[in-house]
Parts: C-alpha cells; sequence; structure tokens
C-alpha cells in the first residue's frame, strides 16, 4: 500500500478538507531531500507520513515507521538510552500543551548496521481540529565526533562564562521537560536530595532566581 492509498483509507470521506490541507503539507516535506520527517497523529495514535529523505537514516524503506509505529522506532535506539528516550517521548505526548517543542539527542543502530547519532525535534500543529506531531531527524554523527573533545558543555552569558557537566544538561533536560526534583531522581536513578541539590546549582551557576528564568538562559547557550 502506497502512502496515497493508506491515507485514504484512514480517514473518511467527510475529512476531505484535512486530507487537502495534510497533502500540501507533505508535498512541501517531499521536496525536502536532505531534513528527514515524519507525522504522527495523536488521536488516532499512529503515523500518518515519512517521506523519503527518512530512507537515509534508516537505510531501509522509509514507509516501514509507518506500519510498525512507535515501538518500532524505540527498538533502534540503543538499550541504554532506549526508556529514557521513550519516556520522555511519551510523557510530551500526555502533558504538552502543544506550545512546546521537544528536543533529543540519541544514538540508533539502521538497517545497515550503522550507528547514528540523531536529533530528534518534535513540535505540534493543528489541522482541522486534529493534533499532529510533526518529527524532524538530523543525523548529527559528525557533530557529535567533534563534540566529544568535550567533557563539559560551555557558553557565555553576558560576560560570564558558564560550565555545567553532562549530568547537570541531563537535569535541565528533564526540568525544561516539566520533571519535579523527584521525578528527575527517579529519572536519573539518583536522590531527591540530589536532583534537588543540581536544580540549585544550576540556579546558581546561572545566576536566575527561578527554573524559569533558568530554563530561558540555558536555552541561550545550550542546545537541548
Amino acid at each position: 500500500m502506497d502512502r496515497k492509498d493508506y491515507i485514504s483509507n484512514t480517514f473518511s470521506i467527510n475529512e476531505s478538507t484535512f486530507l487537502s490541507k495534510f497533502s500540501n503539507l507533505t508535498n512541501a516535506c517531499d521536496r525536502s531531500k536532505k531534513l528527514m520527517i515524519s507525522i504522527y497523529h495523536i488521536e488516532k495514535d499512529y503515523f500518518l507520513y515519512s517521506n523519503k529523505a527518512f530512507r537515509k537514516i534508516l537505510g531501509c524503506n522509509n514507509n516501514i515507521i509507518l506500519k510498525k509505529g512507535w515501538d518500532f522506532w524505540f527498538s533502534l535506539v540503543d538499550s541504554e538510552e532506549s526508556l529514557k528516550v521513550k519516556n520522555r517521548v511519551l510523557r510530551f505526548f500526555s502533558t504538552s500543551q502543544f506550545q512546546n517543542t521537544l528536543v533529543l539527542r540519541y544514538h540508533i543502530t539502521n538497517f545497515c548496521n550503522k550507528r547514528k547519532y540523531v536529533r530528534h525535534e518534535i513540535f505540534f500543529i493543528k489541522l482541522e481540529k486534529q493534533t499532529l506531531a510533526i518529527n524532524y531527524f538530523f543525523d548529527v554523527s559528525d557533530k557529535e565526533k567533534i563534540e566529544r573533545s568535550f567533557e563539559t558543555n560551555e557558553g557565555w552569558i553576558g560576560k560570564k562564562q558558564v560550565t555545567i557537566s553532562a549530568r547537570e544538561k541531563e537535569v535541565l533536560q528533564l526540568i525544561a521537560d516539566g520533571f519535579s526534583s523527584k521525578q528527575i531522581a527517579d529519572q536519573l536513578f539518583i536522590s531527591n536530595h540530589t536532583a534537588i541539590s543540581h536544580r540549585k546549582n544550576l540556579i546558581e551557576k546561572f545566576d536566575v532566581k527561578n527554573t524559569a528564568h533558568l530554563i530561558k538562559e540555558a536555552s541561550r547557550i545550550i542546545e537541548w
């Protein structure tokens, strides 16, 4: 079944307006030769589309994700990262107010047995009262090779240099996703006291007064 047949069988005839607008969206995505894109329908809980460039990451038919869904994608993620990635994606879908973007970076092994470092961005759009999650995938394997020479993440806020550890970056990512200190402790297998300490240390490092200001300042220098 090709993409057009798949979409036609998915929606009833009274949703023709949605199909027309969806077609315009996918036509724009099809023109991208480098940007890998898939579209997931929140209410119907499955993927509707992936563009041809998606094959560059998978090394196989780009429609495979339409048939097998998120569980298939998570199965490609490195075992030590898979649960964390899955939890963050599912939590984002369940708690987001469709105003934020989730950005992840993790490793997958494709069908050519090549390990890739992927930057994965997810954001929501409303199309005829239906909610779609647009997934952008970037192969940043070469970038990772360069970043390996750095042990910490650092940048400048005003005239002040801010350096954070890999663990502090993990805590920041979870704070940005709305996790409480207790939830962060559970996710990272650390004590609640340690999670609270990380949060306090980050607030001090960035010289801010609260969590909201922390995320705003951190986003200026850190790639989530």
